[in-house]
């Protein structure tokens, strides 16, 4: 991620990123105590100037946000809101470390809809407790009554060394299964993606097909039903052409909407 967090140098690497042929950029950033995006008040004037100005897609992850500054989004033209749905009491106190409960995210997403948002995207994170399975099932069962979202992106807990949360293990495939299984149940008719966030290595001593493995958290999301999976592994790659799966491919970051594919470019492989 490049920092752009003036709007003086926002703007400057969006116009860097147009020139480079991008078709759109992802904004992200750190959040404050309360669990809001730094600085994204202040740069909205300067996003929808972007917008204005370029071809480019936005796709912004908002952090949690009032109905203020739900509506300032949408003001801006940002295509793509996405979010991260926690779906445990604890999970966001000892993990996230805010003194919150689940209303503060499903308030941030019925403000961005009741805004306008136009498509809504939210991530539910496998094993963000430490590893273990927690809240996501709640976390699915809440998006559905409350949010309608337009797509939906499963992220998996990766151990980050140098983080008090380092050394534990990452969810077994198994367990990302089943996850993408309940999604699958409650979302038929949406896309569902595996997203960049996820272990991407073999443990030292394991082969890449072991179910902890990078190659199989991706099968098992592969078998439990989803529609897309944000840089596949190789092996998943051969694997889906030996089972005569038609693959497309897309050049973009996180989950993008269907009516930009056309925009973006895509090819069958």
């Amino acid at each position: 991620m490049t920092p752009a967090d003036t709007p003086d140098l926002l703007f400057t690497r969006a116009m860097e990123a147009q020139k480079n042929g991008a078709g759109g950029l992802l904004l992200s950033g750190g959040c404050d105590p309360h669990g809001r995006m730094l600085n994204l008040g202040k740069l909205l004037p300067t996003i929808k100037r972007i917008k204005r100005e370029t071809d480019l897609i936005i796709k912004l992850h908002t952090g949690l946000v009032d109905r203020t500054l739900a509506e300032g989004i949408v003001e801006a033209e940002v295509d793509v809101a996405s979010m991260e749905f926690v779906g445990d009491d604890d999970s966001i106190k000892e993990v996230f470390g805010l003194d919150l409960g689940l209303d503060a995210y499903i308030d941030t997403f019925q403000n961005l809809r009741d805004a306008g948002m136009k498509n809504i995207s939210p991530h539910v994170c496998v094993g963000i407790h430490r590893g273990e399975l927690r809240g996501e099932f709640n976390a699915l069962n809440l998006i559905k009554e409350h949010v309608n979202p337009d797509s939906l992106v499963i992220i998996v807990f990766r151990p980050t060394n140098g983080t008090p949360m380092g050394s534990l293990p990452s969810p077994t495939g198994q367990s990302v299964g089943r996850v993408v299984a309940h999604a699958r149940k409650l979302f038929p008719e949406k896309k569902i993606l595996l997203g960049s966030l996820r272990p991407r290595t073999a443990d030292k001593g394991r082969s890449d097909e072991d179910d902890d493995t990078r190659l199989g958290i991706e099968l098992a999301a592969l078998d439990h039903g989803i529609d897309a999976i944000e840089i596949p592994s190789p092996g998943l790659v051969k694997i889906m052409r030996e089972r005569g799966h038609l693959l497309k491919r897309i050049e973009a970051f996180g989950v993008l909407p269907g009516e930009y594919e056309e925009s973006i470019g895509y090819r069958w492989e």
